[in-house]
């Protein structure tokens, strides 16, 4: 199910610098705060988001920035529940650690004027295709490349990495 925000969602509504964990990205710490800062009727619910049942995030332009370099609003998510990002812009740092983290996130303009929160959705990550499969409407992104795909499929950078050492994955 697809959860919608606007332009210019910032990291810290993501989650909060309060909810920090800074020895550890611990998942189900920050999962259990995700988007609090956002979406108010989940403020100071533990699990309030992922409760709800979202699994699709999708935003309008700059999502997740503000934050720096931070992976928490990324490791929040995953902690959520969320299983991919579709956004019409992100921040290059979310980006970034979206990719590295393994969590989907796929670049799409025009997709937030398909979708509203509840709807159901579809994403090709190969494809690039955003189908709101309550509507029938589809958009077109920008798909993600065999190495991203694989990363991804991997978990996350680190496991990548290790895979790779240890010749489970080789470089075409």
């Amino acid at each position: 199910m697809v959860w919608k925000c606007g332009d210019g969602l910032d990291a810290y509504k993501i989650i909060g610098k309060n909810r920090w964990t800074l020895d550890q990205l611990d998942p189900q710490e920050l999962g259990k705060w995700a988007f609090e800062g956002e979406e108010t009727s989940v403020k100071d619910i533990p699990w309030g988001f992922k409760n709800k049942g979202y699994e699709v995030v999708i935003a309008g332009k700059d999502f997740g920035g503000g934050g720096k370099s931070i992976e928490h609003p990324v490791v929040a998510m995953k902690g959520a529940g969320i299983k991919v990002t579709v956004a019409e812009s992100f921040a290059r740092y979310n980006f970034r650690n979206s990719m590295n983290l393994g969590l989907p996130a796929i670049r799409c303009q025009g997709v937030t004027r398909i979708f509203k929160t509840g709807d159901r959705a579809q994403v090709h990550l190969l494809t690039g295709e955003v189908k709101n499969l309550t509507t029938g409407e589809s958009a077109y992104g920008v798909p993600l490349s065999d190495f991203v795909f694989e990363l991804i499929a991997s978990g996350s950078l680190l496991e990548y990495t290790k895979r790779r050492l240890k010749g489970d994955i080789h470089v075409r």
